[in-house]
């Protein structure tokens, strides 16, 4: 009985000293210091501090957000840059507003989680439900853009990528507004994008999404069971040929609520002693300084340890569900709008237009490229009760056009042969598409899809060669 007792008592120690740790190791941010020499980026940014952090996941202004506030108020830093992943998965923006409002001079990347939210990354960059850009843009979103910093001689290229997790970086594009004579930072999300920014020559990236690992452990789990190659950059700097990059642990959490043995930071860095044999020789980076700033303790901090309601958080309020009348999506809310995957250059809005049911139809506003339309976030998974899949298509141009529907069941995953595709042409005005639900089979496998567990609905325009604008309404089970 003694010993047990003992066991008890000692398992109940080990927890406290394990919270204890979990909470210094969450709230406490490292604020470092860098100092790099012999870079091609030191005359134009001598004497110039750089801050950098990234992958906020802000889910309210809390203890730690207003610390890191007052930390780039005290570093009085020339430039901040923004790493990406501003909201915690599927989150809210309103916090994120809040705590960008003040930045000056500030630019930013978007991250992976920023397009689980599509239909608030928007309002970053736009008047709320318009299409107007906000007057003044601060912090500037780089999407596969390049603006120079400084002037002639002594400008530096910043190239902003979009978020390479989703694959929607393009280094490429990014460059073709580039001076190539000038030397180049730049900021992505994921380090998953070093291979080609060492192959275009790129002096500095910056970047984050790895959170150092959040956990201790991370580190030992990589290619056994965390497969992520970009978790071979977990944190720190990264030298491959004339390109230094920087792989920031962020500020926030992903997934767990809390962090053991990797703490938050902020990254400053300052550039001195540009190389006489540029091309040659690497840069050196130096660490001038480091601290730790807990951020404070409090039992609303303790409480967010522990919770894990973030992993099952919706941008919508509901479930959509078939109404009586077999109604997926009739658009007469702006609540419906929130299951749209909200893009830059892609817009939708409700219009009085072109409508076949209620008072709105949905228009469409569609940029150039592969694969432009909707993928709804969320759909009823039962069709089983109804015959026919039906939506109303309005086409305001004498051109017509292909619309794509894709339908994926349980078993489909993202494979071509598993998944239902069919084109259907677009004419001048009002089109009807109906499928009759028992013709939705595989595109190669021999099966059926199963009705009861429908998990995707995408509408798209295979390869958009122009800016379209169209109606879509009452889309529907029959």
């Amino acid at each position: 009985m003694k010993y047990l007792r003992f066991l008890i008592a000692a398992i109940l120690i080990l927890v406290l000293i394990t919270v204890g740790k979990i909470y210094h190791d969450t709230y406490t941010i490292e604020v470092l210091h860098y100092r790099i020499e012999n870079s091609r980026l030191a005359d134009a940014l001598t004497g110039k501090k750089v801050a950098f952090l990234s992958d906020l996941h802000i889910k309210e202004i809390g203890s730690r957000e207003r610390e890191v506030l007052s930390i780039l108020k005290n570093e009085k830093p020339d430039y901040v840059f923004l790493g990406g992943d501003y909201i915690s998965f599927r989150g809210n923006y309103e916090p994120v507003f809040d705590f960008l409002s003040d930045m000056q001079r500030t630019y930013a990347v978007l991250g992976n989680t920023d397009y689980s939210n599509e239909s608030g990354n928007c309002l970053l960059c736009h008047e709320k439900n318009s299409r107007d850009l906000k007057k003044h843009r601060t912090p500037m979103f780089l999407r596969n853009t390049c603006l120079l910093m400084g002037q002639g001689e002594n400008g530096v290229n910043l190239l902003g990528l979009d978020d390479p997790v989703n694959k929607k970086s393009d280094i490429s594009g990014a460059l073709r507004g580039c001076n190539r004579s000038a030397p180049a930072i730049l900021l992505a999300h994921s380090p998953e994008i070093f291979e080609e920014a060492v192959q275009q020559g790129i002096d500095l990236v910056l970047c984050g999404h790895n959170h150092g690992g959040q956990i201790f452990l991370t580190k030992f789990l990589h290619g056994r069971i965390l497969i992520d190659p970009s978790l071979r950059y977990l944190k720190g700097f990264y030298q491959k040929g004339n390109t230094l990059m920087y792989v920031g642990r962020g500020v926030g959490n992903s997934f767990l609520p809390f962090r053991l043995g990797v703490k938050p930071e902020i990254a400053f860095f300052e550039f001195a002693g540009k190389s006489e044999s540029v091309g040659i020789r690497s840069q050196e980076v130096f660490n001038t300084e480091t601290k730790e700033i807990i951020s404070g303790y409090s039992w609303e901090n303790l409480m967010e340890l522990f919770d894990f309601s973030n992993l099952y958080a919706k941008p919508y309020k509901t479930k959509h569900c078939i109404s009586p009348a077999g109604k997926l999506f009739d658009f007469e809310s702006e609540e419906e709008l929130l299951y749209l995957n909200w893009e830059c250059h892609k817009w939708f809005e409700m219009s009085k237009e072109h409508v076949t049911s209620g008072k709105h139809s949905l228009q469409v506003t569609l940029p150039t490229g592969k694969y432009q339309g909707i993928h709804f976030k969320d759909i009823e998974k039962d069709w089983s009760a109804h015959r026919h899949f039906v939506v109303d298509v309005f086409n305001p141009d004498k051109e017509s056009f292909i619309f794509h529907i894709r339908i994926d069941d349980k078993k489909s995953g993202w494979e071509y042969a598993n998944r239902f595709d069919k084109n259907f042409l677009i004419k001048n005005g009002m089109n009807r598409i109906s499928i009759p639900l028992d013709s939705l089979k595989a595109n190669i496998a021999e099966r059926k899809l199963d009705l009861s567990r429908i998990e995707r609905l995408m509408l798209f325009i295979p390869r958009n060669d122009k800016k379209r604008t169209f109606h879509i309404d009452n889309i529907r089970l029959e």
